[in-house]
């Protein structure tokens, strides 16, 4: 009997903590090395040097590689939704261009990640930063050091999981302020993962 090819599922990763707790770090050794193809989308120009610039379509659709694309206008994430398959897009600083109605284009990608063949990371300082939305389509809370109150956010979790959150984000919040701020911990919100 002929077994049918398992689709990998995508995920909808968020990953949230203040300055200096160790985010891009994470991004660059953990996130980028596994897929061969990354779009970074961030709102400033001095972040990613190391990384080339695409802003046309056609660069977007022919990337191979690494590349970081610099935010200019909701017209961005349109053009990524219309070009960008096969690879992790990490929405860097996610606040600066992410309001809190969680754009069309942005529900688009939540929604047929499977079928653009990406793995979605978000990039924040806290979970009040995050679009509502983002929670109903969540992977993985890649948490570190946060002081941000998270109690904005609990009638979008499960209390089991928001209880969960918050006993990681004190634990964490002890270990920084003891001089150790790149701790951080994985929380599995899709139960189907």
């Amino acid at each position: 009997m002929e077994q049918t090819p398992k689709i990998r599922k995508t995920q909808l990763n968020m990953i949230v903590g203040i300055n200096g707790t160790g985010k891009t770090t994470f991004i660059k050794e953990k996130v980028v090395p596994t897929r061969p193809k990354n779009l970074i989308l961030t709102p400033d120009e001095a972040e990613w040097q190391h990384l080339p610039i695409v802003s046309s379509a056609a660069e977007i659709f022919n990337l191979q590689g690494s590349a970081r694309m610099i935010y200019t206008s909701p017209n961005d994430l349109l053009t990524i939704q219309r070009n960008y398959y096969g690879g992790n897009l990490i929405l860097d600083d996610a606040m600066a261009y992410l309001d809190q109605q969680t754009p069309s284009t942005m529900q688009y990608i939540y929604i047929r990640r499977r079928q653009l063949g990406i793995d979605c990371y978000i990039v924040a300082h806290g979970l009040r930063q995050l679009p509502p939305k983002v929670f109903t389509f969540g992977s993985f809370l890649i948490l570190f050091a946060s002081t941000e109150n998270f109690s904005v956010r609990k009638k979008e979790l499960q209390p089991t999981l928001f209880n969960k959150i918050i006993n990681e984000q004190t634990r964490l919040n002890a270990l920084a302020e003891k001089g150790n701020p790149y701790h951080h911990t994985i929380i599995k919100l899709d139960p189907t993962i």
